[in-house]
């Protein structure tokens, strides 16, 4: 959820940046009982992997503002992390998705958090409202899941306690979410409002026809595009995100 360019220079205060804005450093990291784990690699690696264009940047941008009022620490776990410029900054740790995942929520809890909400950068519908919402939900609940559009999570918030939860579970196949609430009876178990993440190009193109604010943008930004088809064909390359979302399941019924 940041910049790597722009947070190659730490401040002297200690202060991290995310996506060019300054997030206030925390009191003190161990003191701390919430933390939020923004797992992402830098901008541009995102959207390399997604074969999007530059000009699709601002759906994958989040600022400070992001980050709710919760009273969170913000910890960034990435490809390029290097805890010697910034306690905040993490490597990724594993040979797959889930083996970074868990590591990273691991580390926290061994940091003494107690309850941790952990986000992406592909869901430009994601507010700090979410996020304020996923904390308070946490203290009666041991799992609160922001569902995507297709099946997966764009916000799963867990208790150190309970990160067991989260071994074993086949991520990166939209059956996530249903997988993550039979951990759990479904008293424990707390869904926010289904989110569109970006994943292709027809993700972008359905979130285009929703009408918030995140919406108007990927409107915006699709009509940019393909006003000049040349570029279109160019930058977005399809047969690639075919194969990133080849075999995946269609959205839970709730989400249809």
């Amino acid at each position: 959820m940041y910049s790597w360019r722009n947070q190659q220079r730490i401040m002297a205060d200690s202060r991290v940046l995310v996506d060019g804005e300054q997030i206030p450093p925390e009191p003190n990291v161990l003191s701390s009982r919430r933390a939020l784990l923004v797992f992402a690699d830098e901008l541009g690696i995102d959207m390399a992997k997604r074969r999007f264009p530059s000009v699709l940047r601002p759906l994958f941008r989040l600022s400070g503002k992001t980050f709710g009022t919760s009273g969170a620490e913000v910890h960034i776990f990435t490809s390029q992390g290097d805890a010697r410029t910034d306690a905040r900054i993490h490597p990724q740790v594993g040979a797959t998705f889930a083996e970074r995942l868990e590591n990273a929520v691991e580390c926290l809890a061994r940091l003494d958090y107690d309850h941790i909400v952990a986000i992406g950068r592909d869901c430009p519908s994601l507010t700090s409202d979410d996020i304020d919402v996923a904390f308070a939900l946490l203290r009666e609940n041991r799992l609160v899941l922001g569902p995507d559009h297709r099946g997966g999570c764009y916000l799963i918030a867990v208790r150190a306690t309970d990160r067991e939860l989260l071994d074993g579970i086949r991520w990166k196949r939209n059956t996530d979410c249903a997988e993550l609430r039979a951990r759990c009876h479904e008293s424990e178990v707390c869904l926010l409002a289904i989110k569109h993440d970006l994943d292709s190009w027809a993700d972008i193109r359905l979130l285009a026809r929703v009408g918030d604010a995140a919406g108007r943008l990927a409107a915006f930004l699709v009509g940019l595009l393909q006003s000049t088809a040349r570029e279109f064909i160019y930058f977005v390359d399809l047969a690639a995100q075919a194969v990133r979302v080849r075999g995946q399941m269609p959205p839970p019924v709730s989400a249809a």
